[in-house]
């Protein structure tokens, strides 16, 4: 981890509660379609991992559709949120933390947005190494130009580096995804500029 990281982490750490709060607990619209998509043709059996779990929203619906999920968030008080729900969740950070090889589908939702360009590049060669063969990758980041500090929504300091869909195909194709698709939408959140990337390995 650099501190731009660390930092992240740590102000969303003290803040879970307000987290929770203020994000909605029902998946729907673009959230649903994405999460459909990644889904579509993966059968029970798989084995899926969900970087950033987070408030567990994503993980409990996809949990009711019956499929097994690991769940894992690199800020503390998120894991123990995780279990308070029931969710077998454990502490993961992308950067620093080795991942084992065998995964038919990761998620990450509002998660890569929170590293700078190198940084998401390596976590991209990490998550098409840890996938089987023609596993997927399933990913949401934050459209727009440049990097910035916000203190929206936790009134605490968190990097979010922010990218455009034309951006993505080289970078896809140097961590070893041969095939990909990427959409841009309005989602429900105070951004409402996002994009949506399904990569095959």
């Amino acid at each position: 981890m650099n501190e731009a990281n660390r930092q992240t982490v740590a102000s969303y750490d003290p803040h879970v509660p307000e987290y929770v709060a203020g994000t909605s607990n029902v998946v729907s619209g673009l959230t649903k379609t994405w999460i459909d998509a990644a889904l579509d043709g993966i059968p029970f059996d798989a084995r899926l991992l969900e970087l950033g779990s987070g408030h567990g929203r994503d993980a409990i619906y996809i949990q009711k559709l019956g499929y097994a999920l690991d769940c894992s968030d690199a800020t503390p008080a998120f894991v123990e949120h995780l279990r308070a729900l029931s969710l077998e969740a454990r502490h993961f950070n992308a950067l620093s933390d080795a991942l084992s090889s065998d995964y038919d589908l990761i998620l990450a939702n509002a998660v890569l947005l929170h590293f700078n360009r190198q940084q998401f590049s390596n976590v991209l060669a990490k998550m098409s190494s840890a996938l089987r063969p023609r596993g997927r990758f399933s990913f949401t980041l934050k459209r727009g130009d440049g990097e910035e500090w916000s203190y929206a929504k936790l009134n605490a300091p968190r990097y979010f580096c922010y990218w455009q869909p034309e951006s993505l195909p080289v970078l896809l194709s140097a961590a070893g995804f041969s095939s990909w698709s990427i959409d841009a939408g309005t989602f429900e959140r105070a951004h409402a500029d996002w994009i949506s990337v399904l990569a095959r390995k």
